[in-house]
This record gives structure tokens, sequence and C-alpha cells, in this order.
């Protein structure tokens, strides 16, 4: 794993492009503080698929059981039809 600064990620992309290519990672730094990292497309953890849920399922979860939800007791407002 390669780390570089975000000052030379300026001047050097195309070779740590070339070098994450190549099976490797690029870390970049401001301030000495890793903010960033490179990988390759095939590489990138597939963390989407595991977040998406299914519409009914998300659905189904609500109201949480055991949830009491209480109605404003004010009147509606008039609306011209």
């Amino acid at each position: 794993m390669t780390t570089v600064s975000v000052r030379d990620v300026n001047t050097d992309l195309s070779e740590l492009v070339d070098e994450v290519i190549k099976g490797g990672s690029v870390t970049i730094t401001r301030d000495g503080k890793p903010v960033a990292t490179l990988v390759a497309v095939e590489d990138e953890p597939q963390a989407d698929a595991a977040q998406k849920v299914n519409l009914v399922d998300y659905l189904k979860s609500f109201p949480e059981p055991g949830l009491v939800l209480e109605r404003n007791p004010s009147p509606s407002r008039d609306v011209d039809l």
C-alpha cells in the first residue's frame, strides 16, 4: 500500500492509477492524516448491496411494535376544491 499526500496525487495521478490497476492501493493523506483510499473498481467493497432493503420489508417495519401515535387534535384547514 502506498501513501501519498493530496499534493502528490495532483502531480502523479497516472502513476498511482497504474499501481492500483496492478493490484495495489493508495492511501491519500492531508496534513498527514488519511482522508481517502484509491482502489480498483473490482476491489471496491460491495457495501451498497448489503444496505439495500426490500421496500415491502421496509414498510412492514413501521410502525414499530408497541409504538403509539397520537393524532393532532387541531382541526384541518379548509381547502377549496
